[in-house]
């Protein structure tokens, strides 16, 4: 099968109202996620010391990824309900998250903590499910990185006000329960919003699990995505994601969650500041691989800058470093894949290309978490080599894929972006 950009499922621009939905929805996704890298870690360690114990329970979340994203993915493709066919999934799952949120700070036992992270994540794990394919169904190409631009902006919003007001300001109870009401409020209030419309109906060959697998891996292009998210997941949640970098501010600096939220806060600020300029240029002027790979790289320094920490202070220059990093990635990435993906499978492919995710996931956290304990004798800082090998390769990834969109548009010859 040959590399061919795809017809998108809108070729007119959305207008702000719609954009603003989707941007708030992505907000309150991303206060979960902050809750789990930030604010879950230690109350892990209130229970329990054992770095092992952490990555299981951190687990969960890239665990449940390689099953509910999938199901929701296919499943989503293929139904409609009065309110679309991916915001069901939102106002449905976000309630769940909230309840178990609600709860964590009641737990007093380990076991009780699990069960409630366990049914919390999988649930967040469905909601992130429907929000990759909604970025192409609501938005044509042209406009995909701009609005992936002002979703880093908001989230980062989001991320600022969580680390620096709620960590420093708030008790960890409090920080739960606001974060409960936020997906409420924001993802299933405003998932109503969403101005989502039924696919054209396509013929296509049987769903099976060989033809799962080549919807995603026999597509060259497709192919090396699925391969650089793999090594993104690992490289991001070594590093950052999988709550690692506070268990290393906490026992190499000895940051407490005060003085640790205020200097990771600025990792928001390159995002916040930047990721809609940084769309502009990438849609106009630099290849998307490229835009990868110098976020890869700068993400690399920030790893450098980790390995050499020796107090509180340095969190934030690789704050800074990480945040600038990622969001040239972040802003990328999803535009870019979308591409290379027809519509009516979105989905789906979307989906299995979460697996990958979830799979790099897995595999940072579960790892990580056995290397520190056994090999690296509870020396958290041994985090950030390992991180910046994985990100050296997900740079020599990237560059291996073509912005075929880039090149059409400077010869002139870009016609994929009419209404199929």
């Amino acid at each position: 099968m040959s590399a061919h950009l795809e017809a998108p499922a809108r070729a007119e621009p959305q207008k702000w109202p719609l954009i603003a939905a989707f941007c708030i929805i992505w907000s309150g996704l991303v206060a979960t996620e902050q809750v789990s890298g930030h604010l879950l870690p230690d109350t892990v360690r209130l229970l329990t010391t054992s770095a092992v114990v952490l990555s299981w329970i951190q687990f969960m979340n890239p665990l449940f990824g390689v099953i509910a994203q999938p199901i929701v993915g296919i499943l989503s493709d293929r139904i409609w309900t009065p309110v679309g066919r991916r915001a069901f999934f939102l106002i449905t799952g976000a309630p769940i998250v909230a309840v178990c949120l609600w709860f964590v700070p009641e737990a007093r036992t380990i076991w009780f903590l699990f069960v409630l992270v366990v049914i919390y994540q999988f649930f967040q794990d469905v909601l992130w499910g429907s929000d990759h394919p909604l970025m192409a169904d609501l938005f044509p190409p042209r406009q995909r990185v701009i609005v992936s631009g002002l979703l880093m902006a908001s989230a980062q919003v989001t991320s600022w006000l969580f680390l620096h007001m709620g960590m420093k300001y708030l008790s960890a109870e409090a920080l739960y329960r606001v974060v409960a009401i936020s997906q409420v409020v924001l993802v299933s209030g405003f998932a109503f919003f969403l101005n989502e419309r039924p696919n054209k109906p396509k013929k296509r060959p049987k769903l099976t699990i060989k033809r799962y697998v080549t919807d995603l891996l026999g597509h060259p292009i497709r192919a090396r995505f699925a391969a650089l998210n793999f090594f993104i997941a690992m490289f991001f949640n070594i590093a950052v994601g999988s709550g690692f970098l506070r268990a290393f501010a906490t026992t190499s600096l000895g940051a407490p969650q005060e003085e640790y939220g205020p200097n990771w806060a600025y990792s928001t600020l390159p995002p916040l500041f930047l990721s809609i300029p940084a769309a502009i240029v990438i849609e106009k002027w630099l290849p998307k691989q490229y835009a990868l790979m110098l976020g890869f790289a700068v993400a690399c320094i920030s790893c450098y800058l980790g390995w050499i920490a020796d107090s509180p202070d340095d969190l934030m220059w690789i704050a800074l470093t990480w945040g600038f990093g990622t969001m040239l990635v972040n802003v990328t990435f999803k535009p870019f894949f979308t591409e290379y993906v027809p519509n009516d499978i979105i989905g789906q492919i979307s989906g299995s290309l979460n697996i990958c995710y979830a799979a790099g996931r897995s595999l940072a956290t579960l790892s990580i978490g056995y290397l520190v304990q056994y090999v690296y004798n509870d020396d958290y800082r041994y985090i950030f080599p390992i991180a910046l090998a994985l990100g050296v390769i997900a740079m020599i990834i990237a560059f291996s894929i073509p912005d075929l969109r880039y090149k059409a548009k400077r010869e002139g010859n870009l016609q994929h972006e009419e209404e199929p």
